[in-house]
C-alpha cells in the first residue's frame, strides 16, 4: 500500500508542488510512477522574504488548489528559504550517544541568533571517528515562522510532517560531496542567485540584481545588455570569492554549478576562463527514474528542489526536519488522547457491565437475607416443637388421671384442700390452693410423690388469721401411676 505526498517550495513569487508515493514498506529500486509537477502562482506581497504577510489569501490559494487533489491526510514537506533560517557545520569532540542531544542543546544555544522560546533545531551526524571527533550539521529556524506556515497548510488540508532548508535539499539533490567547496549560480527572471556551498550545505548565499532588465532575455536588441549583465555579474562574483578566500584560507573552489537562461551559462564560462574554477557543468539530477526526469525537464530550473525532496523521502536518505520537535510531540499527544479514550471506553464498559451484576448481587443478598430469616423462624419453630415433643413424652400421662389423683388428695381423711388454680404446662404442676390444717399441705406433698411427681417444692406458705394456711406448690411430671391410691399409701 502506498501513501500519496507532496512537497512545497515555497519562493516570494510561487510555490512549487512536486506529487509522488511512497510505500509504507521500504522496498528495493522502487520509484513513483505517478508524479506531477505545479506551480502555483502568488500575487505580490503574499510571501516576502519568507515571511507570510497576508495568510488569509494564501489560506484561499491552497484551498483552492487542494479541492484539485481529494483524499485524506497527504503527507505534505515543505522547502523553506534559508532567509529566515541558520544552517551550519560544527567539529565537536567524541560524545557518547547519550550525551549528544544535551551537547548539541548548548551549541544551539551559544551559536544560534534566536531565541530560545522561539527557536527549532535539528541536527544531523555527517561523520564521526569513534573516540576523537564528530561533524555534525545543525539547522535552525524561528519556531514563530513554521507554526505559521504549518498552520496555513493545514487550514488548506494539507498536514506538514517536515520541513527543511530549499537550499540544503538542493545541495543533497545535486550530489554535492562532503569535503568539496562548489559555487551555484542559478538565473532567474530579474536576478541572478549565488551560493557557496561547502559539501552540501549552503555557507553563503547572496542576490544579485540586474539594473533595467529588458524582457526576454535574448534577442538582438538587449544582447549588449546582457554582455553587461554578464561582466556586471562576474565581476561582483570575483570580489566576494577574493573577499571569501582572505576570510576562509581552507577554501578549496574548483567547481562550478549553474541552472537557468544563457546568461548565466555566459557568466559560468567566464569564471572558467579566469581560472576561479577549474569545471564547470550545467546542474543535473543523478540516477532519476525515466519519470520523474520527464517531469523535470518539463520544469527545467524550478523542480530541481522539489523533485530533490522527493527523492530524499523515497529512498528514506537523511535530511533536517525542523519540525521534527513539534510533529513528535504532537505525535505524543494524540497517542494519549488515544489512550485516555481507550481507557475512559474500558471504563464505560465496565460500569455497564459491573452494574447489572451488582444489582443483581444485591437482590440475591437481599433474598439470602429474607431465606436466613425465614430459617431461623423455622428453626426456632422446629426446636420449640421438639421441646414440645420431649415435654410430651416426659408426661405420657392422661390429664383424667390427674384430676383423679387431685380429687384422691382432695377426700382424704383429714384433708379439707381447696384449689384455687391448676396450671400443668412443660411436664411442671403447679397447684394453688388453701386449707384449714396444715397437715393438709404435708399430705398432699407426699401424695404427689406417690403420685409419682418428682421434686415437689413448696413455694408460697402462708398462715392467715383464721388459722387457714394458703399455700402454692410445684412438681415436675415422673413415672407417673395411673392405679387407685389409697390412704395407706399416702401415709405410708
Amino acid at each position: 500500500m502506498r501513501k500519496k505526498s507532496v512537497v512545497f517550495e515555497l519562493t516570494d513569487g510561487e510555490i512549487r508542488a512536486f506529487w509522488f508515493t511512497v510505500p509504507f514498506i521500504k522496498k528495493q529500486g522502487h520509484v513513483s510512477n505517478a508524479v506531477k509537477f505545479d506551480q502555483i502562482p502568488i500575487p505580490t506581497g503574499i510571501i516576502e522574504q519568507g515571511n507570510v504577510r497576508n495568510e488569509k489569501a494564501l489560506i484561499g490559494i491552497l484551498s483552492t488548489y487542494r479541492a484539485q487533489y481529494p483524499g485524506n491526510n497527504h503527507r505534505t514537506y515543505l522547502a523553506i528559504p534559508l532567509k529566515q533560517g541558520f544552517i551550519r557545520v560544527y567539529m565537536l569532540p567524541w560524545l557518547a550517544k547519550k550525551d549528544i542531544k544535551s551537547a548539541i542543546s548548548l551549541l544551539v544555544a551559544e551559536e544560534t541568533p534566536i531565541a530560545g522560546v522561539d527557536l527549532l533545531y535539528d541536527y544531523l551526524v555527517i561523520s564521526k571517528e569513534k573516540d576523537k571527533s564528530l561533524q555534525i550539521l545543525l539547522g535552525a529556524t524561528r519556531r514563530s515562522l513554521l507554526d505559521s506556515y504549518v498552520f496555513i497548510f493545514g487550514q488548506a488540508g494539507f498536514k506538514v510532517i517536515g520541513v527543511d532548508f530549499a537550499l540544503f535539499v538542493l545541495g543533497q539533490a545535486l550530489g554535492f560531496e562532503p569535503n568539496e567547496d562548489v559555487l551555484y549560480l542559478e538565473g532567474e527572471s530579474d536576478c541572478c542567485k549565488m551560493v557557496l556551498f561547502r559539501g552540501a550545505v549552503p555557507d553563503n548565499v547572496r542576490t544579485l540584481l540586474l539594473q533595467q532588465l529588458p524582457h526576454p532575455f535574448l534577442s538582438e536588441d538587449n544582447q549588449d545588455h546582457a554582455d553587461k549583465r554578464v561582466k556586471e555579474w562576474g565581476n561582483e562574483i570575483r570580489r566576494f570569492l577574493l573577499y571569501y578566500r582572505t576570510q576562509q584560507p581552507d577554501l578549496d573552489l574548483k567547481r562550478l554549478v549553474w541552472n537557468g537562461d544563457i546568461v548565466v551559462d555566459q557568466l559560468a564560462s567566464g569564471l572558467l576562463y579566469s581560472d576561479h574554477v577549474s569545471s564547470v557543468e550545467q546542474a543535473k539530477i543523478k540516477f532519476l527514474p525515466d519519470i520523474w526526469k520527464m517531469a523535470l525537464e518539463e520544469n527545467k530550473g524550478k523542480g530541481e528542489v522539489a523533485v530533490g525532496y522527493g527523492i530524499r523521502i523515497t529512498a528514506r536518505r537523511r535530511g533536517l526536519n525542523l519540525w521534527r520537535q513539534p510533529y513528535l510531540a504532537q505525535i505524543a499527544q494524540l497517542r494519549y488522547r488515544k489512550m485516555a479514550i481507550i481507557i475512559f471506553a474500558l471504563f464505560i464498559t465496565g460500569i455497564i457491565t459491573w452494574f447489572p451484576l451488582y444489582q443483581r448481587e444485591l437482590t440475591l443478598k437481599q433474598e439470602v437475607l429474607r431465606l436466613s430469616h425465614q430459617g431461623s423462624k423455622i428453626e426456632a419453630q422446629n426446636k420449640y416443637q421438639e421441646d414440645l415433643e420431649v415435654a410430651w413424652k416426659r408426661v405420657k400421662m392422661n390429664p383424667k388421671r390427674i384430676g383423679e389423683g387431685l380429687e384422691h388428695i382432695r377426700t382424704l381423711p383429714g384433708a379439707e384442700l381447696k384449689f384455687e388454680q391448676v396450671i400443668f404446662k412443660q411436664g411442671t404442676i403447679s397447684l394453688r390452693g388453701n386449707s384449714h390444717d396444715p397437715e393438709s399441705v404435708q399430705t398432699l406433698i407426699r401424695t404427689l410423690r406417690v403420685l409419682g411427681w418428682e421434686h415437689p417444692v413448696l413455694s408460697e406458705y402462708k398462715l392467715t388469721s383464721s388459722n387457714n394456711v394458703e399455700f402454692f406448690l410445684s412438681a415436675k411430671s415422673g413415672y407417673l401411676r395411673t392405679e387407685t391410691i389409697t390412704t395407706n399409701q399416702v401415709t405410708e
